[in-house]
């Protein structure tokens, strides 16, 4: 799942220093490392007409890991104690996750609080609550 990643100076479009190859060297080395395990990352679609919508959670495998935060990191509001940080590969998943999604590790399902993308591009991190 490549996209453009760059900047806007004085009304010109500059690239990242970081897109290219750097996300699938890394993704090439966190694989070879056996880092990554099983994830999945369910979005709920909607379909069927709009007065009758029907809503199926649609599973979409990936590779990822999960972490915990560092103690200083948890404020016990906007990282709260129990709260994970979830890694998955940007080129083993289909979509772009999201905060109505929810993200499964290890048999655990977690809600998903934020999601960012790591400045590489290799990897979505993810604000997982269980």
């Amino acid at each position: 799942m490549a996209s453009w990643r760059g900047f806007c100076f004085r009304n010109r479009l500059i690239p990242s220093i970081l897109d290219g190859e750097l996300a699938d060297l890394l993704t090439d080395a966190l694989t070879n490392a056996d880092i990554p395990q099983s994830c999945v990352v369910t979005r709920q679609e909607q379909s069927g007409p709009d007065y009758a919508p029907i809503i199926t959670n649609v599973p979409y495998d990936c590779q990822g890991w999960i972490d915990d935060y560092a103690e200083r990191d948890r404020d016990g509001t906007l990282v709260q104690v129990n709260d994970r940080r979830v890694f998955i590969l940007c080129a083993s998943l289909d979509i772009t996750p999201s905060t109505a999604d929810s993200v499964t590790v290890d048999g655990v399902s977690y809600s998903i609080i934020s999601v960012q993308r790591d400045p590489a591009g290799a990897a979505f991190v993810i604000q997982a609550r269980a």
